[in-house]
């Protein structure tokens, strides 16, 4: 069987030629200090690069997984998120930043608010958790967006993990990617007001 491919936005793909396939392989999401030869390649890949990144992860940390995402983001490449039997937790946040999206059958994802822990007196570890709601909130509604619903938001904020099929992820990537395109549209019909 074929792995299913849904366009996650709408950087060209095949219309220049390929100089270099870079591929990584990600399971558990571990210290970033892990990962600078990644970052780097990531970041230093051209226009005609193809960034591939296998997943097979139950996630990890999150610091690490917010670098990853800003390297992709930063390269000029077009990376590819290729899931190839489990993405959870921080992994759907990096799976959820590449350019195109793979899944091979029998795949399975996992969405849910984030693990940690405090220690410190009492009025400063409430002021850490409160930091980190508000932190976690806004990261999840940015990356989350028109993926999945409001509603699952709030649920997975308040504890509930989502799970889900490659068949409904690939479903929603495709709802997605329309909801981006037609939002970019309208992003560059009305430019903000300049200062």
């Amino acid at each position: 069987m074929d792995a299913q491919s849904a366009l996650a936005t709408s950087k060209p793909f095949f219309a220049k030629p390929v100089s270099m396939l870079y591929s990584f392989y990600l399971n558990a999401v571990e210290s970033p200090e892990q990962y600078h030869d990644w970052f780097e390649a990531i970041r230093m890949a051209g226009e005609n690069d193809i960034v591939r990144i296998h997943i097979n992860s139950p996630g990890g940390n999150l610091n690490t997984t917010i670098q990853l995402m800003r390297a992709i983001q930063d390269s000029e490449a077009t990376v590819i998120t290729s899931v190839e039997g489990e993405c959870m937790s921080a992994a759907t946040l990096i799976f959820l930043t590449g350019d195109m999206a793979e899944i091979s059958p029998h795949s399975m994802f996992m969405f849910h608010n984030y693990s940690g822990g405090t220690i410190g007196k009492g009025g400063e570890m409430l002021d850490q958790l409160q930091y980190q709601h508000d932190w976690s909130n806004k990261l999840f509604r940015e990356v989350y967006e028109a993926f999945l619903t409001e509603e699952e938001i709030d649920d997975m904020i308040k504890g509930k993990d989502l799970w889900m099929t490659g068949d409904e992820v690939t479903e929603r990537l495709n709802q997605r990617a329309e909801f981006l395109s037609i939002k970019l549209a309208d992003e560059q019909q009305d430019p903000p007001p300049s200062e």
